[in-house]
């Protein structure tokens, strides 16, 4: 496996337009892809990282039996395969917040194992109490050099303490700011799925779903996989275009109060990006050659301070509607707008399923399968959450779409990435696999 070595100026960022040209006398509207990789090759395993984490785990009374044992597992799976530098803590919530393992180094992992084998279920769900204790947890033990995520899990809703999406969300953003991260694991058909995603949202960490025990193991995995190759963090972006031109970022990134988009975390072999759509008015275009965007990133290195990177333009060139013609469009922009049109299909067929309006939602189905239809990954997942559809199965529809769309919208592409299939995304990295369904292990 592949780990990252963090290095000063190690990102680079350029934009890729949907074609390399304008068209002149019409009013335009175009595609435009940021993207971010890294600008060393980065074999090195980064031994100055430190992972600072807080399992969470939820041991009310309807994880009893293999839900339970499963989230056991996984969080057993975390401590082996972290390093006797790295911190640990565990944590377990049901009607109240439980210390099972106070933070400290993973050096004895033994008896953090055998606190585990302890875990029993309990009662309701305070799921707020749980965060909140895994969280100071993290924050008394960060540095400068430290990965530090509280990693929650729940089968549930939040049915006790502080239950609000907005409170609870608004928390975590509150904690991310101040350098603690949230991901968010939910597990099986009847936990709340838009609250564990604004928890993770807001918490700048990952969103992961299990549709059944056994599908618990490879979001951890993943997860793991992720925090051990990421080379920085805190990825943030300004963009901006001249006066008189429309831009509007496509993905469902989060902004902080100052606009900038927030992006994900980027790791070794990935390829973080943001898709503009723009729009000029002809009157705009003459014979000169236009800048249409402009954007700036920040970041911040796993192994140092904030790095701000000098901007990078998109300037095209004016053409005849003939020249016009003879520029080809960019596959890899054409495969980003295709994957966020889907992403938008499936929140649209989310809400009309939770409307009852299944005809509405088969009309969305059949229109984002037309849509995908020169994108081999694309209709695999529209195949797959088509057959919850069919069924009539509204939770599992519900948290399909959902997740799909969210991980759809904010994927870390493979730099190397080619058509989709099956058996070569199997022997990539966990966190750039492009999987069909995001609750089925792979």
């Amino acid at each position: 496996m592949i780990k990252a070595n963090g290095v000063k100026k190690l990102l680079d960022t350029k934009i890729t337009p949907q074609k390399e040209a304008l068209l002149k006398g019409f009013d335009n509207e175009l595609y435009a892809l940021f993207q971010v990789k890294s600008k060393n090759e980065i074999t090195a395993t980064g031994s100055n990282k430190q992972l600072n984490l807080a399992i969470v785990i939820d041991r009310s009374g309807s994880m009893a039996g293999q839900p339970l044992q499963e989230a056991l597992k996984s969080a057993k799976m975390m401590v082996q395969k972290m390093k006797p530098t790295d911190m640990i803590s565990i944590i377990t919530y049901d009607h109240h917040a439980e210390l099972v393992v106070p933070s400290s180094l993973c050096n004895n992992k033994e008896d953090i194992i055998d606190r585990l084998n302890y875990i029993r279920e309990g009662g309701q769900t305070n799921l707020h109490s749980g965060w909140e204790l895994g969280a100071e947890q993290v924050l008394k033990n960060k540095t400068t050099n430290s990965l530090n995520r509280v990693l929650l899990l729940s089968d549930g809703c939040a049915n006790q303490g502080i239950i609000g999406i907005s409170q609870l969300k608004e928390f975590c953003i509150q904690m991310a700011d101040q350098g603690v991260t949230t991901s968010t694991y939910g597990l099986g058909h009847h936990f709340n799925e838009q609250l564990m995603i604004e928890m993770a949202n807001g918490g700048r960490g990952q969103g992961y779903y299990g549709e059944t025990a056994e599908d618990l193991l490879d979001p951890f995995q993943e997860e793991f996989s992720l925090l051990l190759n990421t080379i920085a963090t805190e990825l943030k972006l300004k963009f901006q275009s001249p006066s008189k031109i429309s831009t509007r970022i496509m993905n469902n990134y989060q902004t902080d109060h100052s606009g900038k988009l927030l992006m994900p975390d980027i790791a070794v072999g990935g390829e973080v990006w943001a898709l503009f759509k723009i729009k000029i008015n002809k009157d705009l275009i003459k014979n000169k050659p236009l800048e249409i965007l402009r954007c700036k990133l920040s970041y911040k290195p796993i192994d140092g301070d904030v790095i701000k990177t000098n901007p990078v333009k998109l300037i095209l060139e004016p053409l005849n509607p003939s020249a016009f013609q003879t520029v080809a469009e960019n596959e890899k922009v054409k495969s980003r707008i295709t994957e966020v049109l889907i992403a938008q299909y499936q929140r649209e067929a989310r809400e009309a399923a939770y409307r009852g309006d299944w005809q509405r939602v088969d009309e969305i189905v059949n229109q984002a399968k037309e849509q995908a239809k020169d994108n081999p990954w694309m209709l695999e997942v529209i195949s797959s959450l088509e057959k919850y559809s069919n069924q009539r199965q509204l939770a599992q529809f519900a948290k399909e779409s959902m997740y799909s769309a969210e991980r759809i919208d904010k994927r870390m592409v493979d730099e190397n990435e080619d058509t989709w299939n099956y058996q070569l995304e199997n022997e990539k990295e966990y966190y750039l696999r492009r999987k069909m369904e995001r609750g089925k292990r792979m």
